[in-house]
């Protein structure tokens, strides 16, 4: 081939090549003059995947909002998907155990949202209704679902789940101490409750600490593993929480208030005894060993409100006590202190919710038989619609 006819060959290559290119890059204009835009949900783009929603006494709104990334020259229909799936995997990753939202319970307007042209967003409503949830956790996971108007959903924000807390408002008992009488589990018999770690939790208000010795939770064990709690010792104020347990005690500081609601948690793990304040680390201290069977505490009973009329004169009100035979972790009890727990949960001895709003009796819902039973003068009246997170 003369050097002419190779010449020419290069022309004819490189305009090719360029015709190519200019061909590729006009394909790929096209390609992304569709997939510059897309559709997500506003709230999973603030970045979590989930909210928390109060269910309130009559029910919860839910507004979803679906948003472009900009705006569209046509209206963009959006479908918008209840999706247990995504809940599922929420649990398998949180090792949490929420529970779809039940189809009856909510309302949907209409399953899909339209954003009109020129616009950038709308939004879905949901209304949940007051359901009983009997302890049990609930979320409303959704997903976008179809999208008409040739843009394409975001993969990673297309999704959500909102969790539903249902608050407590409940009744609770006003109590105060009489003679040898108390608010007993198996007054009659001893319980046998044998564990390594426990948890005991529930909220108090008192009316003033102007005596010491209010015990709130008493139990005598073996001799070896006491468990005694009360307000104030033997050195005034007595506005404080002492816990005597296992040969050892621990106190918190001197500010506790008359007439607030404190939520107290005291929580064992076979070395170390922790109280907890509203959800927080007040105070803990390592008590001796257990000397019981195999280093455990024995619950021989439980007696609240128990050291009678002249150490216990201040009007106590008590509510959700909470029995656990494991160590609860900061996270489990300040996540859980407003709302009911599972009453079938493996890991509760006893639960007395205390919101029977008469009687003398305190169920244990978990349906082991440990009712609770006030002594006739115990308790002095009923308080109803409390509510502890307002």
């Amino acid at each position: 081939m003369n050097i002419k006819k190779q010449k020419d060959m290069k022309k004819i290559i490189i305009m090719a090549t360029f015709i190519f290119g200019m061909l590729f890059i006009s394909c790929n204009d096209a390609e992304y003059s569709v997939r510059d835009n897309s559709v997500y949900l506003a709230q999973a783009a603030a970045g979590s995947k989930t909210s928390s929603l109060a269910m309130e006494t009559s029910g919860a709104d839910i507004n979803i909002t679906v948003r472009l990334a900009k705006k569209a020259n046509s209206d963009v229909t959006v479908e918008i998907l209840p999706d247990t799936a995504v809940l599922v995997q929420y649990n398998e990753q949180n090792s949490s155990n929420y529970l779809a939202v039940p189809r009856g319970e909510y309302v949907l307007e209409s399953s899909r949202v339209t954003i009109p042209a020129g616009e950038i967003s709308a939004t879905f409503k949901v209304h949940l209704n007051n359901f009983e949830t009997l302890g049990k956790r609930y979320a409303f996971p959704v997903s976008i679902g179809n999208v008409q108007g040739g843009i394409e959903k975001s993969p990673s924000l297309s999704s959500f789940i909102y969790l539903i807390n249902k608050p407590l408002i409940v009744s609770v008992p006003v109590m105060k101490g009489y003679e040898n009488e108390g608010v007993k589990v198996h007054p009659n018999q001893d319980w046998g409750i044998r564990t390594k770690e426990w948890t005991i939790e529930a909220w108090v208000r008192m009316e003033d600490y102007r005596k010491n010795n209010q015990a709130i939770f008493s139990n005598w064990g073996d001799g070896l593993t006491e468990v005694y709690i009360r307000f104030g010792d033997a050195n005034e104020p007595y506005n404080y929480l002492q816990v005597k347990t296992l040969g050892g005690q621990v106190e918190t500081a001197k500010d506790l208030a008359n007439q607030q609601w404190y939520h107290w948690a005291f929580v064992y793990d076979g070395t170390t005894l922790t109280i907890y304040r509203n959800g927080e680390q007040d105070v803990k201290f390592n008590p001796p060993a257990p000397q019981g069977q195999g280093g455990t505490v024995e619950f021989q009973t439980l007696v609240m409100i128990g050291s009678g009329a002249t150490y216990f004169p201040s009007l106590c009100a008590m509510s959700q006590v909470r029995f656990w035979k494991v160590a609860r972790t900061q996270s489990q009890i300040k996540n859980n202190m407003y709302y009911e727990v599972d009453p079938a949960s493996t890991e509760l001895i006893a639960c007395w919710p205390m919101n029977e709003g008469s009687g003398n009796t305190f169920r244990d819902i978990t349906g082991k038989g440990s009712d609770a039973v006030a002594g006739s003068h115990i308790i002095q009246r009923w308080e109803h619609n409390v509510r502890f997170d307002k």
